[in-house]
């Protein structure tokens, strides 16, 4: 081995601690942000909350009350900065951008993710399989009764046949059946149905009332009871009129998607960043500071900073505030603009549907109002996400208003939204007792000049939380 100097010249980009500032509060929604600043407010001396808050100010889309408020912070910020030019400024973070590069505290002291610290409810797969880890049953039977855990939908119906399940676990018909039984058995009741008649007749099994006239209704006259025929369920069944609506009343009482409550979302409450109103022929867009603190440097502390009398360590300790409030209050400024030009953009671009709703929505990618800004499209992404705005549309989270789009026959270019919408329109239009499939809502969109695949109709009635057209057929009396 032989020692060796080897000289290389490399570029790297650091974080200074101004630059990771702005990038964390660019990244914050309006609630996480009025937090951190009082808590700044807390810690930091140097500033202080101004007594009367500016109103929210609306600015047209030529920017240029922007660019004359831009100038007058870029002005304050200077003045301040000359009142401490000897600090030494030139210092980094130790670490880079570049992924490969820990440093060592980094290595040895790994955090727990914030993740680690969330709950969530227990969901309808969570609450199956503890069941079924407490239920003693043959493996081979638990092992076929967690692949059907596996295949339900939110609301508790079976989604493959047992067919399916037969090739998929390569088991006999059966131990299919055993197993389906083992999970129809557990709670909440009538999960594992195959369909609505099946649901209601397993809860209708748990409350003893086996081959009662409820029952009878279900297995033999649901079609009659979907119709409200209840006289020609009376003439057929032989009960009396009165008799069959008591047993209408109990079926009434069942739960037709006993997974639903194991999927119940909690509310998010949220505030908006920014408002954009109509006002005449035009929209404005007004930065909703209602609830932030106003921050401002506190003058006395400044005076003391020009004062002979002050120790060297007072000085420094203030020195380091000074500059601390000043990065703030410059990354917050930054932080307004930023959001305020990319709800100009959105302005410029969804016009329409900021007029007539989600059906005028236009495909716009984050990379295109990057270059439009003159910025990284992460940039765009930390402004969009998390962060809420007023329209006339009402509250909408800033990302959606970015969406991919699908180009028609005449060159037109539709949002993936409007495709959604047209597809809902057909599924609601639709005879409910004879479901439109994806292959035949696929033709009918093409009717329109709308050219997807069968695959992407069924990709996006998912992420709708459309069920396909035999579920749509199931719960259509419900």
């Amino acid at each position: 081995m032989r020692q060796s100097l080897d000289l290389r010249l490399s570029q790297r980009l650091a974080l200074t601690p101004s630059l990771l500032q702005k990038i964390e509060l660019l990244q914050l929604n309006k609630l996480e942000l009025q937090e951190m600043l009082n808590q700044e407010l807390t810690e930091n001396p140097l500033l202080e909350e101004s007594a009367e808050p500016e109103p929210p100010k609306d600015m047209t889309l030529d920017d240029g009350d922007l660019e004359e408020r831009g100038q007058a912070d870029n002005q304050t910020s200077g003045d301040l900065k000359d009142s401490f030019e000897d600090i030494d400024f030139r210092y980094l973070f130790d670490e880079y951008l570049d992924t490969g590069y820990k440093n060592r505290e980094v290595e040895e002291s790994e955090k727990p993710s914030f993740e680690s610290f969330l709950s969530r409810p227990p969901s309808l797969e969570d609450h199956l399989s503890w069941q079924l880890g407490l239920t003693e049953v043959d493996p081979r039977i638990g092992e076929i009764a967690s692949e059907i855990i596996g295949n339900l939908n939110e609301d508790g119906y079976l989604l493959i046949t047992l067919d399916e399940l037969c090739e998929a676990k390569s088991c006999t018909r059966d131990d299919a059946e055993a197993a389906l039984k083992v999970v129809q058995d557990m709670d909440p009741v009538g999960v594992g149905a195959r369909d609505l008649r099946e649901c209601l007749l397993l809860q209708l099994l748990a409350l003893n009332l086996k081959d009662s006239l409820a029952w009878v209704i279900v297995q033999d006259h649901l079609h009659l009871l979907e119709n409200h025929k209840f006289k020609e369920v009376a003439a057929q069944t032989g009960f009396s009129f009165e008799d069959v609506l008591k047993s209408v009343d109990i079926i009434r009482h069942l739960i037709p998607k006993p997974g639903l409550k194991y999927n119940s979302q909690q509310a998010n409450y949220v505030q908006a960043e920014v408002t954009i109103a109509k006002v005449n022929d035009d929209f404005v867009i007004i930065q909703n500071d209602e609830g932030m603190p106003q921050l401002r440097l506190n003058a006395s502390y400044r005076e003391l900073l020009k004062s002979n009398g002050v120790s060297g360590e007072t000085k420094t300790f203030l020195r380091d505030k000074f500059r601390s409030a000043i990065d703030l209050l410059r990354s917050v400024s930054q932080r307004k603009k930023t959001i305020y030009k990319v709800c100009a953009c959105i302005v410029n671009r969804q016009r329409e549907f900021l007029e007539k709703g989600p059906s005028a929505l236009r495909p716009m990618l984050i990379k295109d109002v990057a270059s439009e800004l003159g910025v990284h499209s992460s940039t765009i992404s930390r402004v969009v996400t998390n962060k809420y705005v007023d329209t006339p549309q009402g509250v909408i989270e800033m990302r959606k208003f970015f969406t991919m789009g699908v180009e028609s026959s005449d060159g037109e270019e539709l949002s993936i939204v409007q495709v959604k919408l047209t597809i809902k329109k057909i599924i609601e239009s639709e005879d409910k007792g004879k479901p439109y499939s994806d292959n035949q809502i696929g033709q009918m969109l093409r009717q329109s000049k709308i050219f997807i695949t069968r695959r992407t109709v069924a990709k996006y009635r998912e992420q709708m939380q459309i069920p396909g057209s035999r579920e749509r057929k199931i719960g259509y009396l419900f």
